[in-house]
């Protein structure tokens, strides 16, 4: 889901992007002043720890409110994205 609306927020900005791949996106959507800094660095943390998990190691830094934070940000981003679809 969280991809899905970055990959949103990069078509609605009209974004020229090489590649698709989460972390490309991020990067990029930082770069041109799309997300926050802060934005930028729960997203980073968050493809960190899914990297992990996917992959099968082991980690302990996932909490219930990093997963509530993730959650609230991408809510907050599908707003934006309603949001200026409503104004166009």
């Amino acid at each position: 889901m969280v991809e899905a609306t970055l990959r949103l927020i990069a078509q609605k900005e009209e974004l020229s992007l090489q590649r698709f791949d989460p972390l490309y996106l991020v990067k990029q959507l930082a770069i041109e002043g799309v997300i926050s800094k802060s934005q930028y660095q729960l997203l980073m943390n968050s493809l960190l720890l899914r990297n992990s998990i996917a992959h099968g190691f082991k980690t302990t830094q996932i909490t219930q409110n990093s997963v509530y934070q993730l959650i609230e940000l991408t809510e907050q981003l599908l707003r934006t994205l309603h949001t200026a679809d409503e104004a166009d």
